[in-house]
């Protein structure tokens, strides 16, 4: 099929129609499973139900087929006239239209079937695209996807000649992965997934057998029944965890480009993702160190990316694990403009300390008299929150750190992790201070700057510095961005 331009319009691999039909039966099954498995172990169901069940899979899967083939055989793609463009549609239509020099990243993500019939699905990411990818196409055999790759690219190089491999930069080794899952501290996410699913369990079973299983538990293992549940949850939770960080990250590669314009991550098990995050578009760096992973030395580093938005969250990893000594190392490396130097900040000064643990201590001491007066006499113990609040408080006033040279602006700040943001002076889209009363008092500030990320923007900001250096490094932020626009002006 050719266009009127002379350029062939391809078509998916044909694993796209199996594709396409498999995307269509989860659909559907996801609606109607639970109830249908509900149903079924409560005994509403007969044997005649049950074949009326089974036939119609049979006709869901027949349909799902088709529809299969019908969304194969509408969906094409070409690149001609320095545009690349896509059709597809079954009853609806759709064409879209994309220059090749919006084109931000071409990434490649491979699910389990698609490993089996050895084909890729390309993303194809554009400047300042939303959440979800601009373009996909779901099935290309490795050449193809190579070839649309080259040819949505080769716009942006000056010569048409094939780049040199990429250097790989870091890869992360198995022991690493297990650590990075057990201190990962995603328990809180995994403890509601099994909230969540305990109730869905707790739905299917009969009414009373939840319930002999919880006496049969008790009386084999003579503790209590609530602490038995929540040590069976949090090691349940705990397991989850790794395991989602084992199936995300095992295999993570962090390479750059020969011209060093580009970083490529290769990250996953069962699906695997093929990541391209243009330097150019990076826009800060963090070195985040959660809490069980700082008393070890450990580290992750993620950016901010403007205008690069696929899978938010994961994506903006650059790695997963690293000791906290070899992150500036790392950043030399992979990013040279934000290596800037992490362990000479300076501190927040001594009469910030008192600010930062009564800011902590007022919020947990107003609940704490709340508990105790509500459910007196046990919310008397409430009255033990406001220490560790206190403590919080001056570990995040021990966290505070600030730094800078003539290109960068390094902030260090403690929610629960201990995060260290580097930024150019040339990716700042706002900078600012504020003073309140009190700190007028005591000669503090708040620095306050913002980056470019994503769809929005990112902000960060330091409370409590020396109100002098706060000054001082605004006028030198002001004086570089005058620079800059001058520069952009001439």
């Amino acid at each position: 099929m050719r266009s009127s331009g002379g350029s062939v319009e391809r078509r998916l691999h044909p694993i796209g129609m199996l594709l396409a039909a498999l995307a269509t039966v989860r659909r559907w099954l996801g609606a109607a499973a639970l109830p249908g498995v509900a149903a079924l172990l409560g005994g509403e169901y007969g044997t005649r139900t049950l074949l009326l069940v089974l036939a119609g899979l049979a006709l869901l899967g027949a349909l799902s087929a088709v529809w299969g083939v019908l969304s194969w055989r509408a969906t094409t793609y070409q690149v001609a006239g320095g545009t690349f463009r896509s059709k597809q549609g079954v009853l609806q239509k759709t064409e879209r239209s994309l220059p090749l020099e919006h084109v931000q990243s071409v990434n490649t993500v491979q699910g389990l079937v698609q490993r089996l019939f050895r084909v890729v699905e390309i993303r194809i990411e554009a400047a300042g695209g939303g959440g979800e990818p601009e373009i996909s196409l779901p099935a290309l055999s490795r050449a193809e996807a190579e070839m649309l790759r080259e040819e949505l690219t080769s716009a942006r190089r000056i010569a048409p000649e094939a780049e040199p491999s990429p250097t790989v930069l870091r890869r992360l080794a198995v022991r690493d992965l297990l650590i990075a899952g057990l201190t990962s501290g995603q328990i809180g996410v995994a403890v509601s997934i099994v909230a969540g699913a305990s109730q869905a369990v707790d739905d299917l079973l009969p009414g009373d057998l939840a319930g002999r299983l919880a006496e049969a538990l008790v009386s084999e293992y003579p503790i209590s029944p609530v602490l038995l549940l929540v040590l069976a949850v949090a090691l349940f939770a705990w397991a989850l965890a790794v395991l989602g960080t084992v199936l995300a990250h095992a295999g993570f590669t962090l390479s750059r480009s020969a011209g060093g314009e580009y970083l490529y991550i290769k990250r996953g098990l069962l699906k695997r993702y093929e990541t391209t995050v243009p330097l150019a578009r990076i826009q800060a760096v963090r070195i985040v160190e959660g809490i069980l992973r700082q008393p070890f030395g450990l580290a992750a580093i993620r950016v901010d990316s403007a205008g690069f938005a696929g899978e938010r969250g994961v994506s903006a990893i650059l790695f997963p694990l690293l000791s906290r000594r070899e992150a500036e190392e790392l950043l030399r490396a992979a990013v040279p403009r934000f290596a800037a130097p992490l362990r000479s900040l300076e501190p927040l000064p001594a009469r910030a300390r008192r600010r930062y643990a009564v800011r902590a201590v007022l919020p947990a001491l107003l609940a704490a008299s709340l508990f105790a007066v509500l459910i007196f006499p046990w919310g008397l113990l409430a009255l033990s929150i406001p220490l560790p609040a206190a403590l919080y408080g001056v570990a995040k006033y021990r966290a505070g750190g600030y730094g800078s040279d003539r290109e960068r602006l390094v902030l260090r700040f403690r929610r629960l992790a201990r995060t260290t943001v580097v930024v150019t002076r040339a990716r700042l889209q706002s900078r600012g201070y504020s003073v309140s009363p009190f700190q007028r008092r005591q000669k503090l500030a708040t620095l306050k700057v913002e980056v470019a990320s994503g769809s929005g923007g990112a902000a960060f900001g330091l409370v409590d510095m020396e109100a002098g250096a706060v000054e001082a490094t605004m006028e030198i932020l002001s004086a570089q961005a005058g620079a800059a626009v001058r520069e952009r002006s001439t």
